[in-house]
């Protein structure tokens, strides 16, 4: 079946469509298999066959796998969290970006260190950043100081600001010394930040 056709199942909603898309999503050819996979993702009734998205974490192929974990970030599907994980391990940086993107959907507090050893150690800039954003999306009050501690004494001008916008949310007066330092950082958006969160903590004690 050519790429076209199997992109128009997707316009049909009967059980034979599914069918054939469940024979696709296990076809020899990987790029059959990620085109499948998308289809699924777009489909109406898709979520149907949602155990053949989480199965095509264990692809052979990245393109499918980077494939699933789209629909998992698109679809907010829980179910996927435990078989995605592995996922932020794989030699691809680009599948590691995309486990990521995915992972922020459907977080739990328990990844939180997972998130940030890649904000910490990863090699590659953009799974670096890629990582930083999920942990900034999922800041809560029991992990705000260690991630304000890592934020503002990153070198992207971006990460700072982060680290007063949490610490705006969350913060104590024992974080303002830091933020009136960053309130003089090179930055001119990093130190308006700084000052709105300083403002902010301080008004609110």
């Amino acid at each position: 079946m050519s790429h076209e056709a199997i992109r128009s199942l997707v316009l049909r909603d009967d059980d034979e469509a599914l069918n054939e898309l469940r024979t696709l999503a296990a076809a020899r050819d990987a790029f059959v298999r990620r085109t499948a996979i998308e289809v699924i993702g777009q489909h109406k009734r898709g979520p149907e066959l949602r155990v053949i998205v989480i199965a095509a974490f264990s692809d052979p192929s990245d393109y499918v796998r980077r494939t699933a974990c789209g629909i998992v970030e698109h679809w907010k599907l829980a179910e996927a969290h435990d078989p995605l994980l592995p996922l932020l391990r794989e030699a691809e940086a680009s599948t590691r970006e995309c486990a990521l993107r995915a992972l922020a959907e459907i977080w739990r507090e328990t990844d939180f260190q997972a998130a940030f050893d890649l904000y910490s150690r990863d090699p590659v800039i953009s799974v670096r950043k890629e990582a930083a954003w999920t942990l900034r999306q999922n800041a809560t009050a029991g992990d705000w100081r260690r991630l304000f501690g890592a934020f503002s004494g990153d070198q992207l001008p971006r990460h700072r600001s982060w680290a007063c916008e949490i610490a705006e949310t969350f913060g104590d007066p024992d974080v303002l010394p830091a933020l009136a330092s960053l309130t003089n950082d090179d930055d001119g958006h990093v130190r308006k930040s700084a000052a709105r969160a300083h403002q902010a903590i301080s008004a609110r004690n």
